[in-house]
């Protein structure tokens, strides 16, 4: 091979290695060390405001430096920009619950939204929003709520990095943080739809004890929109945060094509008595959940939100969706309590400590067991 030639192929080769290091470098699947990672920041995004972690402590991130900390928005929300120190990868990080009355207010309203339209949240912030093309898809208001407050500031820093280079973005949070992130990955994933956000932006996004954030419907969706390995929701088997919102399953939920659809009419053709005792027995059995239904939305939709409107000034109650059929969403990661993980973490009825299996530290000791 002549020294022309060879000189040639180097420098190709040189072009192609930098333009690897500089394009995407998230990769899909699961990966340990990133999930914990993950952990650590979310600790560190949790402290600021939240005195129970302050006793709850787990090692400080090693492959990020901290680099921005959002307003406080809607319900005493936050979020943290950390870049990496050798990739060019940025994880946003947001705050879950802390205890004040207004972060708790995010989780207790629990009504749910259709998860496309156009809200006035307030008298200056009209928010037109896609998470999923259903009109059968819905989600949970107070997380949705405080997303829609974050984006304002996320998109803008998505922005400055995406200018600076960075391509690939990690999405995470604990707890309500984990809640809201599955909302902010169907948002941003929209957006790039939408072509509001430019098309060769990546997510990846590691949920951590996050709550079911929507109904079967909106679980489909972002299932599909995540598939191939792109977002995970990793829970600690003892850990009670994840099974909340409570959910209440309807007839109206099943999908349009159903053995339910239409029963009242059938039932009313057939001969007497059989009739009435079909009748009784349909409405035994579906009467409960409706009215359980209804009492979901009087209290934890139209209750709540006078309360919301006394935090977030001018805030404007949306019209609520028909159902509160909330589902476990996503590629579930579960993180097993096992007999050694008991010895450390009490699991006895009468502990008071209703969050010793919820901190991101017996979570960490389970992800490093993987």
């Amino acid at each position: 091979m002549s020294p022309k030639l060879l000189f040639c192929q180097v420098i190709v080769s040189s072009l192609f290695m930098a333009s690897t290091t500089l394009g995407q470098v998230l990769k899909p699947g699961f990966d340990k060390q990133e999930y914990i990672e993950t952990l650590k920041i979310n600790q560190k995004t949790h402290i600021a405001l939240n005195k129970w972690a302050e006793n709850t402590a787990v090692p400080d991130p090693t492959e990020f430096n901290f680099a921005y900390r959002s307003p406080v928005v809607a319900f005493d929300n936050i979020w943290d920009l950390w870049i990496h120190r050798e990739k060019r990868i940025a994880m946003i990080a947001v705050q879950g619950s802390i205890p004040t009355e207004a972060s708790f207010l995010a989780n207790l309203y629990a009504a749910m939204i259709p998860a496309k339209g156009e809200l006035q949240l307030d008298k200056e912030f009209k928010f037109t929003y896609t998470l999923a093309k259903s009109p059968n898809a819905a989600v949970h208001v107070g997380w949705f709520v405080a997303m829609a407050y974050l984006s304002k500031t996320i998109e803008h820093k998505i922005d400055s990095c995406y200018r600076s280079g960075i391509k690939d973005f990690i999405l995470t949070g604990h707890s309500q943080g984990g809640g809201i992130a599955f909302l902010l990955n169907s948002y941003l994933e929209n957006l790039k739809v939408e072509g509001k956000l430019a098309n060769d932006i990546r997510f990846k996004t590691y949920c951590s004890a996050g709550p079911k954030p929507g109904n079967l419907a909106y679980a489909y969706e972002y299932e599909t929109m995540t598939k191939g390995g792109w977002a995970y929701n990793a829970v600690n088997s003892a850990d009670w945060v994840p099974d909340v919102p409570f959910t209440v399953q309807t007839v109206a939920d099943f999908t349009s094509v159903n053995p339910f659809r239409g029963a009242k009419a059938l039932i009313k053709k057939q001969k007497f008595p059989k009739n009435l005792f079909l009748k009784h027995v349909y409405n035994s059995m579906s009467k409960p959940s409706e009215k359980a239904s209804k009492n979901y939305q009087k209290f934890l939709g139209k209750m709540i939100s006078q309360a919301v409107k006394k935090n977030i000034p001018g805030f404007i109650t949306p019209t609520y969706y028909n159902s509160n059929y909330y589902v476990r969403t996503g590629n579930t990661i579960v993180l097993f309590a096992d007999e050694a993980y008991f010895k450390l973490y009490n699991n006895a009825p009468d502990n008071p400590n209703i969050w010793q299996h919820h901190f991101p530290k017996p979570y960490l000791f389970l992800a490093e067991k993987l």
